[in-house]
């Protein structure tokens, strides 16, 4: 009796899974021209973001192949998968998809020691995780070294290229596309890994929050997909198609009964294919919320403009920018030079002080006030105050501070706590005289309330806040905001470089490594604006402070918004509107 019910119960186990026949796109064909496969093994230098792995790969060539031309592409993870050579040689004979190259490669190993040590596999490591790490390998290293060495020409056009994987190749694949869509704009991953092994869990939250990417994905996964120690990925990948879908992406996918396994995703590959090429020869752009039905919170404060280059030098590092009440953006950084970005158009240089300028604020009368640093310490550090006639003079200043100084509209100056200090310090400043110093308990990083009651610092994931009326009382500490986590490829201790600004509104607008994150009044990251490139600094200026400008490194980017920002020591309070809870 016990043999027959285990029979009964294997039986049942192993008739759970459905079966997955293969159509006839995925079987070679008579008749159909057959590309080449060629083999290599790559080997990455001491230098690579990999040191040391080395991986086989082989790269299909469709028929009639013309190394000359720029080739589409498309790249998988752990080599040749869903019968993908033998799909392209049907679909490029169908016309459904163009004349593409495949590239399968392998994920990387350490090679052993010697005979009795084990090599490290790298899969996981590369494979499973959120940071940027392949998509540099992928695109600055292995892509250029496999041209080289085969005579390719990939074409460089993003919406020439395709990338896929299975399993944590799948994640890999969403990843790079991710991180690079100047590189890559069409996605299929099968039986995707989107669960807690390496950061991925926190994907379809921030698929919602981050300003949707031009990517097309495709999505497949069953009710017999994994569910481990780390989660479940039939969950997981349902919670990815639908935070794709409400973002607005261009998504699809295919869900069956099947298990954690190529099968399903094998026999919808070619159908996955036309979908992910659709319209090749007449249109090959991939866009944005392409259907315009996007839900994402920041198209309504911020419109669905894109970061322009405003100014970027040669050897010049912006840390600090500032506006005053006209719009107009003071821009400092490592020359130490003081340039203004007016409003109404044009630049012009107003002073040029000793060391980097690491921070500046505008005070009552149009005096910038502006930290600088000589060295590599906080005690390196001198205040100046310039005025808009371009005189220049450095005030004393008997403590070292941090990152920001900011000001109100009593003409107050705010500076931030310095490492080590205990007593950071609050001042007052005349139209050209020195400081009158407080001692009280402010935050490293800061900026404050539209209404001037509330100052916020930034430590770590927490932006906290203080209540103050009178300057001489600071008090009501609390950890109020929670960003999301940098990324920590980028910002090992989260985004404590960046700073912040406000609107009208009362919305808070922090600099971090995943772009400026955007808070309500109530403490809640509404949503995220991706940055060119990390974000030092963050204000509002132009006309009506209607344009977000950011420091990033060599370069000052702009771009349009619906908001309106808030210069605090030279507009009188703002009380605005209270946030929805």
């Amino acid at each position: 009796m016990k043999r027959a019910v285990f029979f009964l119960i294997a039986a049942s186990a192993f008739a759970a899974e459905p079966e997955f026949p293969l159509t006839a796109d995925s079987k070679p064909q008579e008749g159909v021209p057959k590309g080449t496969m060629i083999k290599g093994t790559h080997t990455a230098s001491e230098g690579s973001v990999f040191p040391g792995t080395v991986r086989d790969y082989q790269i299909y060539l469709p028929a009639g192949f013309d190394k000359a031309k720029p080739a589409p592409f498309m790249v998988f993870q752990d080599g040749v998968i869903y019968q993908a050579p033998v799909v392209f040689d049907n679909l490029i004979a169908k016309k459904d998809i163009p004349p593409l190259v495949g590239i399968f490669i392998k994920p990387g190993v350490v090679p052993a020691a010697n005979d009795n040590a084990l090599p490290r596999f790298n899969r996981s490591y590369e494979y499973d995780s959120v940071t940027p790490t392949y998509s540099q390998f992928l695109i600055d290293e292995f892509l250029p070294a496999i041209e080289a060495k085969h005579g390719l020409k990939l074409s460089t056009d993003p919406n020439h290229a395709a990338i896929a994987g299975n399993s944590s190749g799948g994640i890999c694949a969403f990843m790079a596309a991710w991180h690079r869509p100047d590189r890559f704009r069409r996605v299929f991953t099968g039986v995707g890994t989107y669960v807690g092994i390496r950061g991925a869990d926190r994907l379809p939250v921030l698929v919602r929050k981050i300003e949707p990417k031009p990517l097309r994905v495709f999505l497949q996964s069953g009710t017999g997909d994994n569910d481990l120690y780390c989660g479940d990925w039939w969950m997981a990948n349902q919670m990815m198609q639908r935070s794709l879908a409400w973002a607005g992406y261009d998504v699809n996918h295919a869900w069956g009964e099947g298990g954690h396994n190529q099968k399903h995703a094998s026999q919808v590959f070619p159908d996955a294919m036309r979908w992910l090429w659709r319209g090749w020869q007449t249109d090959m752009e991939v866009k944005a919320n392409p259907k315009g039905e996007s839900k994402w919170k920041g198209y309504e404060v911020v419109g669905d403009g894109e970061w322009g280059n405003v100014k970027s030098k040669q050897d010049e590092l912006y840390f600090a920018i500032a506006s005053n009440i006209k719009g107009d953006v003071a821009v400092g950084g490592s020359s130490g030079e003081i340039e203004i970005l007016a409003s109404e158009g044009g630049q012009r240089s107003l002073h040029t002080i000793q060391g980097s300028v690491r921070s500046m604020v505008y005070a009552r009368g149009d005096s910038l006030i502006v930290h600088s640093r000589s060295g590599v310490l906080e005690t390196d550090s001198e205040v100046y105050l310039c005025t808009a006639e371009g005189k220049t003079r450095k005030l004393s200043f008997p403590l070292h501070y941090g990152e920001t100084v900011t000001a109100d509209f009593d003409g107050r100056v705010f500076f931030g706590a310095g490492v080590g200090l205990n007593h950071p310090v609050i001042g007052t400043v005349k139209q050209i005289g020195d400081l009158t110093f407080y001692e009280l308990n402010l935050p490293r990083i800061m900026c404050l309330s539209p209404d001037q009651t509330h100052i916020y610092g930034l430590d770590g994931r927490h932006v906290t806040v203080r209540t103050h009326g009178d300057f001489a009382q600071i008090k009501g500490f609390q950890e109020f905001y929670l960003l999301e986590e940098s990324d920590p490829y980028i910002y090992p201790r989260g985004p404590s470089l960046g700073r912040m600004c406000v609107d009208t509104n009362g919305w808070l607008y922090v600099a971090t490594s995943l772009g400026i994150q955007v808070c309500d009044q109530a403490g809640r990251v509404n949503f995220i604006l991706p940055t060119p490139k990390p974000a030092f600094d963050v204000c509002f200026g132009g006309k009506d402070l209607s344009e977000l400008f950011i420091a990033c490194g060599d370069t000052i980017y702009k771009r349009p918004t619906k908001a309106k920002g808030v210069v605090s020591g030279q507009q009188a309070p703002i009380k605005p509107a209270p946030p929805k809870l």
